[in-house]
């Protein structure tokens, strides 16, 4: 099937994973720290205090999805999204009516939990299992919605902030989630009991085929897999050395020279790139499989790491951040792909919850270990170097598991 008429006949199905990952934004950190200042003025906080408290909230939710996210593959969608949503919502209605710092930080492990982590996790799961042939271009797609809402949202924030307090802000998006996008999103998976009947029945066929019964396949067991064991690392590496770095960008414009606004008008060219590379990923998934793929995905985020270390010059803040971008974009479609080829769409699930538990973990971790390097007087060019190296190692280390996906599992033809 070619991508147009691949798009029109699952339009609603894409659209309702392009909803889940517009609303997964407002429990990203982007969106919540637009409301920074009003919360630390709110409740006395230090910029420390606060991003404490986020921190935390942050890590919290990290853990519970361990568990939460595994629900996806014995709950139907339909009830699993919808309670995501209600999660969102209600969430985002405690911020109205916090009035005590622990209140604002329930609410934020709300955000950063139904937000941040299930809604994203939904909207890849759903794409990954009940497409096939066209699992790459789906999630490409459905991924559009991340730099749509940091395209706008910021914007709008701005506009409502000027004529409304912050709580009424948050008290507008507990109603939108609520009154408009949950039902909208619930009615674009009407008919979805066929989609998932006819899945049970393709996996039912693949076993009597194979004549092997598929097992239960554990947190555990994932854990101990050489292949999850090799693919991780490269696949943690684009957001944890971009959350980094684009915590510290001032001590690394610093160093370098660079002009805070240099670095500012560079930004869109990583959204550009990102978006890009996700498209351009998810239609090399599906012609050549992820095997092919894997290997030269974070090539780009070491040249740019390679970039950022040795270049002054104000051309390398942009194509560094550029080529970052490629990196970052491929990561959810590629390496999501490649669990769905590795260990089958059953556990998909457990699997991605897993990994999403452990992105969480890394990008909270990454401002702080550069952090310490910075203060133990580690100059940035030899961050950034090491950085390079680093992300080398991780590249290297998918090839083995690249190389079985190419022997086990052919491209799909599409």
């Amino acid at each position: 099937m070619d991508t147009l008429s691949f798009l029109w006949t699952n339009k609603r199905f894409l659209a309702f994973g392009l909803m889940c990952t517009l609303a997964s934004n407002f429990g990203q950190t982007f969106f919540i720290a637009l409301f920074g200042d009003q919360f630390r003025a709110e409740f006395a906080l230090s910029h420390g205090d606060f991003g404490a408290v986020y921190g935390l909230a942050t890590l919290a939710s990290a853990a519970v999805i361990l568990w939460a996210g595994k629900l996806v593959d014995r709950v139907d969608l339909r009830l699993f999204a919808g309670a995501v949503f209600l999660g969102l919502a209600a969430s985002a209605g405690l911020l109205t009516v916090a009035n005590h710092v622990v209140l604002m930080g329930v609410a934020f492990v709300g955000l950063r939990l139904f937000g941040q982590g299930l809604l994203r996790h939904t909207a890849v799961v759903s794409q990954a299992r009940y497409f096939e042939a066209a699992r790459g271009r789906a999630m490409s797609v459905v991924g559009l919605g991340y730099p749509i809402a940091e395209a706008t949202f910021p914007a709008l924030v701005v506009l409502v902030l000027a004529a409304h307090s912050w709580r009424d802000a948050w008290g507008g998006i507990a109603l939108y989630v609520l009154v408009l996008h949950l039902p909208v999103a619930m009615w674009m998976l009407r008919g979805h009991g066929e989609r998932h009947a006819e899945l049970e029945r393709r996996l039912k066929d693949a076993e009597a085929k194979s004549g092997k019964v598929e097992e239960p396949l554990t947190q555990r067991r994932i854990l101990a897999d050489w292949r999850f064991q090799l693919i991780v690392p490269a696949a943690l590496m684009p957001p944890f050395m971009m959350t980094g770095l684009f915590f510290h960008q001032l001590a690394i414009a610093g160093a370098k020279g660079w002009d805070i606004a240099l670095l500012a008008a560079s930004f869109p060219v990583f959204a550009a790139t990102s978006v890009v590379s996700s498209l351009l990923t998810g239609w090399a998934v599906d012609r050549k499989g992820p095997g092919r793929v894997l290997p030269v995905f974070v090539v780009p985020l070491t040249a740019g790491l390679m970039v950022a270390g040795l270049m002054d010059q104000a051309f390398a803040a942009p194509l560094y951040l550029g080529l970052g971008g490629l990196s970052v974009g491929a990561s959810t479609v590629l390496i999501s792909a490649a669990w769905a080829e590795t260990f089958g769409v059953r556990h998909l699930g457990a699997i991605r919850s897993l990994t999403s538990s452990m992105t969480v973990l890394s990008t909270a971790l990454a401002p702080v270990l550069m952090g310490w390097l910075l203060d133990a007087g580690v100059t940035v060019t030899a961050i950034l170097l090491g950085a390079a190296a680093l992300s080398a190692m991780t590249g290297v280390g998918v090839l083995a598991p690249a190389r079985d996906l190419r022997r086990l599992h052919a491209p799909k033809s599409h």
